[in-house]
């Protein structure tokens, strides 16, 4: 029983999240954060565009809270809304804006590249951009357009990496945009910092002679 209710929560917060990502899907979705509490269900959103979620007089974000009670059955729910930073370093964003750039008709290799410069401007330690599907001709296949450090496993991998999903839908199908980036404030276990030794105190000495030395 605890199993199914453990898996039965976790698909339920899948589920809210989907819907949250579409629901915010204008204003620049950035990711969510769900915190459960004795007072109910914490949830932090993190947009481009918050204006957009927040509603004239609350009135979106009110919608949204009323969805996730009566559909999802979220106990009482306090949505908090942040604007994202620096919308070049959200990888959500980032493959948002590539696959809007898709849609309007650029062609993959501009739309990557640009992202990927606008990304390395922004500051950013490590990037990869993944476009897949038929971006060229009558086969799927993919392209990468990498930058810095990139971790695939390991603690690094988990914990050091962010990762946004966006698709583009096109005459010729589905592309598929993956961007990975390396958390700027995150340090890698290889990364080693050596300090400046303090320094030492010369003391002078005076020989009986009267010659001075150390």
């Amino acid at each position: 029983m605890k199993e199914r209710k453990f898996v039965k929560e976790a698909v339920n917060k899948l589920l809210v999240a989907e819907f949250i990502r579409k629901a915010t899907d204008n204003a620049g979705f950035g990711g969510i954060e769900m915190k459960r509490t004795p007072f109910g269900t914490n949830i932090t959103l993190y947009v481009n565009k918050p204006g957009l979620v927040i509603g004239r007089h609350g009135a979106k974000v009110q919608e949204i809270t009323d969805e996730l009670e009566r559909r999802f059955k979220v106990e009482s729910p306090q949505i908090e809304v942040k604007e994202i930073p620096n919308p070049d370093l959200n990888p959500q964003v980032v493959s948002k804006k590539i696959a809007l750039s898709l849609e309007k008709g650029w062609n993959y290799r501009k739309a990557g590249n640009t992202s990927l410069r606008r990304v390395i401007e922004a500051g950013s330690k490590g990037v990869m951009i993944r476009i897949g599907g038929k971006i060229s001709g009558e086969r799927a296949r993919a392209q990468k357009f990498m930058y810095g450090s990139i971790k695939y496993s390991g603690e690094p991998g988990r914990s050091g990496m962010e990762t946004g999903f966006s698709i583009a839908k096109l005459k010729q199908g589905v592309i598929g945009v993956t961007v990975r980036m390396l958390k700027n404030d995150y340090k890698l276990p290889d990364v080693i910092s050596v300090g400046e030794l303090p320094k030492q105190e010369v003391k002078e000495v005076v020989s009986q002679d009267g010659a001075k030395g150390e």
